[in-house]
């Protein structure tokens, strides 16, 4: 087991009543929306919310998993999407296909079924769930570190580095 899952086993654990959202959540909010929204200026203005918070999450499972590993990030995923499910039932499509591109698959079917805003809703749900389980793991700090920097690219127009691994 990697030092990342064996993390999030014993948080799975310690915190079994803790799914509702931190106090740290606007804060985690704030930034969900910063990726969304450095996604979207980056793409065509014909992409809508719901495909532009799932873009954001693609770019953010990359850009992690240089620091986490694919696996731990996976992990870290999963169980975003897992809380978030609680309270958008339109999350039930969407499945986390690590490993692969996209990497949050069933988008255009929960778009189908629940509504583009709902979707997005649901899809920035999941995202803040993603920076309030990384927190708890590595710290806020860190956490808003890394998330900052995988938007370092994007909100300077440039495309991120690839393949290259920077200190935190």
């Amino acid at each position: 087991m990697s030092a990342a899952s064996s993390a999030l086993a014993s948080m799975s654990t310690a915190d079994q009543g803790s799914d509702k959202p931190s106090q740290a959540q606007p804060a985690a909010r704030e930034l969900a929306r910063r990726v969304i929204n450095a996604r979207r200026s980056q793409q065509a203005t014909g992409d809508t919310p719901a495909r532009a918070a799932a873009a954001a999450g693609d770019r953010l499972y990359r850009e992690l998993s240089r620091w986490v590993g694919p696996d731990g990030c996976h992990a870290l995923f999963t169980r975003a999407l897992a809380q978030a499910r609680t309270e958008y039932p339109a999350l039930a499509q969407i499945q986390l296909r690590a490993r692969s591109e996209p990497y949050i698959d069933g988008v255009a079917e929960t778009i189908m079924a629940h509504g583009d805003a709902t979707t997005a809703e649901a899809l920035e749900s999941m995202l803040v769930r993603l920076v309030e389980l990384l927190g708890r793991l590595i710290g806020d700090d860190m956490a808003m570190k890394l998330i900052e920097r995988s938007l370092g690219g994007s909100e300077r127009g440039g495309p991120p580095s690839e393949g290259k691994r920077e200190e935190a």
